[in-house]
């Protein structure tokens, strides 16, 4: 007896949709019932929390009660593995299974808990590997070798000091520069060393004996 289940279809023109949906219709043909087909043009990469077509599929499937959702393409969708990730998420914790009409070689034939088993292992190790992925990538990043000199990099450029002092020739208070250009009193007054008529008077706690 064939299960039903829901086609979901990511296409921009029109030929690609009716080639995504007449290999799907051959993949179903002996294994499900199409119920509904849904269908959204947007950019593969949008993730798909933030795609209405999807989320309606989604409700679709909890009011009819279908668990069975078929994609087209595995190895398409896994070219963008991060997004891949998040959609395939949403799918599993709704407590759905997909199937992909090509490129499908996750375990677990067509039976429903041996299926989910395989597809939730495979998630789970696409997860662990993006984020040792992750891991790695700022791992070499920091044992390059830097350019920079030692030391902490100067608060504010010969640009940034210019308008910091421009600021406050217009009347800016001290505290207004420090929010303005994100640096603290002690970069400004260092900054302000060399112009007396612009340091004002110190507005914070006075130490005792002064």
């Amino acid at each position: 007896m064939k299960q039903q289940s829901v086609i979901y279809l990511n296409s921009r023109k029109t030929a690609d949709f009716e080639t995504q949906k007449i290999e799907i219709e051959h993949f179903c043909k002996y294994r499900f019932d199409i119920d509904r087909i849904f269908h959204d043009n947007q950019s593969p990469a949008i993730p798909a929390s933030n795609r209405p077509e999807f989320i309606e599929m989604l409700n679709y499937c909890e009011d009819k009660g279908i668990s069975n959702i078929i994609f087209h393409n595995l190895d398409v969708t896994l070219k963008i593995p991060d997004t891949f990730i998040t959609d395939l998420s949403m799918v599993l914790k709704a407590g759905y299974i997909p199937y992909w009409a090509q490129g499908d070689f996750i375990s677990g034939g067509y039976d429903t808990d041996e299926r989910r088993e395989a597809v939730i292992a495979f998630y789970h190790y696409l997860d662990q590997f993006s984020v040792q992925h992750s891991k790695g990538k700022r791992g070499k990043k920091s044992v390059g070798v830097s350019s920079r000199r030692p030391g902490r990099p100067k608060a504010l450029d010969e640009k940034g000091i210019s308008d910091l002092l421009a600021a406050r020739r217009s009347g800016k208070t001290i505290g207004e520069v420090c929010r303005i250009f994100s640096v603290s009193r002690s970069t400004v007054s260092k900054i302000l060393r060399d112009y007396p008529e612009l340091k004002g008077e110190w507005k914070g706690p006075v130490s005792p004996g002064k």
